[in-house]
């Protein structure tokens, strides 16, 4: 249970965290380019509201799952909360990154349209080339970088690389 969510079967928010440490701990020794994407539900509450938590449940299920389907067996999707996820994608540039995201954007819309489901992403993306010393440091800049995407209007990707 403390490895993973009960309800989707992302990581848990607990290990996601030991594993984004773990990445910034082996940076200054491999010097790989590593990806993490924040992702949140835009109006995931509607849902909820209009439809109940049971379909509410479905869509956190379906996201992760489709999601995972979408990367590699190194990579790891979290839930971090009600509503927001994050991507770890260990050693990905932000070309490799930009490939991959784009494809879950695209796979999770094309599920929300068909089940008319009223709900859009919002991501922010950062490639770390250098990094913060502490997981609460780089989880401020990913969680800025999202806002910023929510700010413009959601159902948005937004990229950026960290270079120190």
């Amino acid at each position: 249970l403390i490895r993973t969510d009960y309800l989707t079967g992302a990581t848990s928010s607990r290990l996601f965290y030991v594993l984004l440490q773990k990445e910034i701990d082996l940076f200054p020794r491999h010097k790989h380019p590593f990806t993490v994407a924040y992702a949140d539900i835009d109006n995931f509450k509607v849902v909820n509201d209009r439809f109940g938590h049971s379909t509410g449940d479905t869509v956190l299920r379906t996201a992760v799952t489709l999601t995972k389907n979408a990367l590699r067996k190194t990579d790891i999707v979290a839930r971090l909360g009600g509503d927001e996820f994050a991507i770890l994608l260990p050693e990905t540039d932000q070309k490799a990154a930009q490939v991959v995201i784009s494809k879950i954007q695209k796979r999770l819309l094309g599920e929300v349209r068909k089940s008319h489901w009223p709900v859009t992403f919002s991501i922010g993306i950062i490639t770390f080339t250098a990094t913060p010393t502490t997981t609460s440091e780089l989880m401020k800049l990913l969680d800025d970088l999202m806002y910023t995407v929510k700010d413009n209007g959601k159902n948005a990707i937004r990229y950026s690389v960290y270079t120190g």
